[in-house]
């Protein structure tokens, strides 16, 4: 695991998952060995770094590449949060579409999903329901 002190993209992940109102801020900052002091000193620090970036290349048309790159791996880990967060009802919706033999293409166009979305549901889902028999006895009664 990459140090949020020293490393933009992992700060930026970090930062991203915290900004998650139903995050474990407790359990996340602990599994970098931070708790919510520690972390606001790291956040001030790294704004002072982003402030400082913006005057050093002096170009004042470009965004700096340490900001960039802050808020490209921030975007993609909300992103990617945000698809990991399909509902059950939504995933079940999904796969009854699939079963019912229409191409996957046409379902998640329809469904207004990508393929990265669905397959991450699935993931999610399916190891949910290896744990919740009363989870699973629902996926098998809306496949029936």
């Amino acid at each position: 695991m990459k140090d949020p002190a020293r490393d933009v993209e992992a700060f930026a992940t970090l930062a991203a998952q915290l900004a998650d109102p139903s995050a474990d801020r407790a359990a996340l900052l602990a599994e970098h060995g931070l708790d919510e002091e520690r972390w606001e000193a790291l956040d001030d620090a790294w704004q002072a770094r982003f402030s400082e970036a913006d005057g050093d290349d002096g170009d004042d048309v470009g965004v700096p590449p340490l900001v960039a790159a802050f808020a490209e791996t921030f975007a993609r880990v909300q992103r990617a949060r945000a698809r990991s967060a399909l509902s059950f009802e939504r995933f079940l919706e999904a796969a009854r579409a699939m079963k019912r033999g229409t191409d996957m293409a046409t379902v998640l166009g329809r469904l207004d999903l990508t393929l990265e979305d669905y397959l991450s549901a699935q993931q999610r889902w399916t190891a949910a329901m290896l744990e919740d028999e009363e989870l699973m006895a629902r996926f098998q009664r809306a496949m029936t």
